[in-house]
């Protein structure tokens, strides 16, 4: 099979690593998810101040690019840098236009209020720094978010993360995008 890659994108919280580690066996593609790196990075270094924890998401960044480069083909599950964002915050996206290989944006749709439920509930490694957040304040950055538009990787499957999945019509769309984008 060719090197494919499936990009999954969407709020915080809208559902993305749970998606991605349901089609990552599916597709039989490896997951490699910022998010894991990123608790790898805290667990070995240890929690710090705001700068300490950008410090360290851009250099998961970092970590799940050159991952993505050296693999033949995953699932990319990350919070990805849009067009009106602050420079720092979210995975920049600019590495993936160099692939010259298949890839599929799988979008996870969800509104922003049900996104800051799910956000507030999970529950993740200290130095994320979500234990201060509220629900007024993570509800009004996700409307900021939502306002910004999808990711602009085509082509895109997108998938209603506030309902049940079935699987099986995500994954026949998946393939069906990949012949669309020119991979066999």
């Amino acid at each position: 099979m060719a090197r494919r890659f499936v990009v999954i994108s969407g709020l915080p919280g809208s559902g993305k690593t749970t998606l991605a580690r349901q089609l990552a066996p599916a597709l039989d593609l490896p997951l490699i998810d910022k998010d894991d790196i990123l608790e790898r990075l805290l667990d070995a270094r240890g929690a710090g101040d705001s700068a300490w924890r950008r410090g360290l998401s851009r250099e998961s960044d970092a970590i799940l690019r050159d991952e993505a480069q050296a693999s033949e083909g995953a699932v990319l599950v990350s919070f990805r840098h849009l067009p009106g964002m602050p420079a720092d915050s979210g995975t920049p996206t600019g590495w993936l236009a160099g692939f010259s290989i298949p890839l599929v944006n799988v979008h996870c749709a969800c509104s922003p209020e049900l996104a800051a439920e799910r956000f507030l509930r999970r529950k993740r490694h200290r130095g994320h720094l979500d234990a201060g957040a509220s629900l007024p304040e993570v509800l009004a950055s996700l409307r900021a978010i939502e306002c910004l538009g999808p990711l602009a990787i085509e082509p895109r499957v997108v998938v209603d993360t506030e309902r049940e999945i079935r699987l099986d019509a995500v994954i026949r769309e998946i393939y069906a995008a990949f012949r669309l984008g020119g991979a066999e």
